[in-house]
């Protein structure tokens, strides 16, 4: 997901050749407060624009508070837009509330009620508290950030009073505990940490996939060139789909003969196995790789 300043529109239209999955346009910090509505307008015309093309379309909003909502979500909830992101989430009800306004917008428009989404930004210490609530607050919600911890000089970051550089893990106990909250809520796409340099591409890889290893399933870039390596990160590598090829296989062997288990190199694999693998060729369908053909094999409830 490539973040753009939703003031720059040039920069906006031209995002889409870059690679990334999604557009974020940021009506929030990145726009100083004289410009706030002419971002709303560029980023309505952005969206217009954009509206076909095979990526997503998000808006990052104002907070709560600013006198700045109503007016962004007046100017970009039209057709194409596919979801929108709350700057300093504080609070479940904070969600609710921007549900209500959308689902009116939605009906008034004739949009399809329910289809945008929210993004959950947990952005301070409180937010980080309740980010299982936050995301039960909406049906809206499908992702939500903190795998890796706060990004290092971040609003998170000072609201918890910790200092943090991109090389360290002290924020990892902050990023477990998010995702544990996002995944007991049924919340899948987790962010992973945005670094906030943008010449230094082996620091990029270097959170990106700690990221990945602390639960992450995407991340957000603030400059193009960050997209290939996030989309190298988040693909799974073709030894992985090889892997997890041959573990459906021998497993779909095993139960064949009655087996529920089966020594595999050093390592025994059942069923928690194939689900697993079959998590990877998921992905990595879902990217448009070819994956061959994979044993069908009956799994039992969970």
């Amino acid at each position: 997901m490539l973040y753009v300043p939703g003031d720059k529109l040039d920069w906006m239209l031209k995002a889409p050749k870059y690679g990334a999955d999604a557009l974020m346009f940021d009506l929030e910090d990145s726009v100083e407060l004289s410009q706030k509505a002419g971002a709303r307008n560029a980023v309505g015309k952005a969206i217009r624009a954009l509206g076909s093309g095979p990526f997503g379309r998000f808006v990052r909003l104002n907070r709560w508070g600013t006198g700045c909502v109503l007016d962004d979500l007046n100017a970009v909830v039209i057709g194409g837009l596919d979801g929108v992101a709350l700057a300093k989430t504080e609070t479940p009800q904070d969600i609710a509330a921007l549900d209500l306004v959308l689902g009116e917008l939605e009906r008034s428009r004739g949009l399809p009620v329910g289809r945008i989404e929210i993004c959950a930004h947990a952005e301070t210490a409180q937010a980080i508290y309740r980010l299982y609530d936050i995301c039960m607050a909406s049906q809206r919600i499908k992702r939500t950030g903190g795998a890796g911890g706060p990004t290092p000089g971040g609003d998170a970051a000072r609201s918890l009073g910790v200092q943090l550089n991109d090389a360290s893990d002290e924020g990892n106990c902050f990023g477990a505990y998010s995702v544990l909250q996002a995944r007991a809520a049924g919340i899948i796409q987790i962010e992973g940490v945005m670094p906030a340099t943008v010449n230094d591409l082996e620091l990029v890889r270097r959170v990106g996939e700690r990221s990945k290893r602390m639960g992450a399933s995407f991340a957000a870039a603030i400059h193009p060139s960050h997209i290939p390596i996030i989309n190298e990160i988040y693909s799974p590598a073709q030894d992985e789909i090889n892997e997890a090829c041959k573990i459906v296989s021998i497993m779909a062997e095993a139960t064949a003969r009655g087996e529920g288990a089966v020594r595999y190199k050093s390592s025994m694999l059942d069923y928690a196995s194939v689900r697993t693998a079959l998590e990877v060729l998921k992905k990595a369908q879902a990217v448009g790789i070819d994956v061959g053909s994979v044993p069908k094999l009956e799994l039992p409830p969970i």
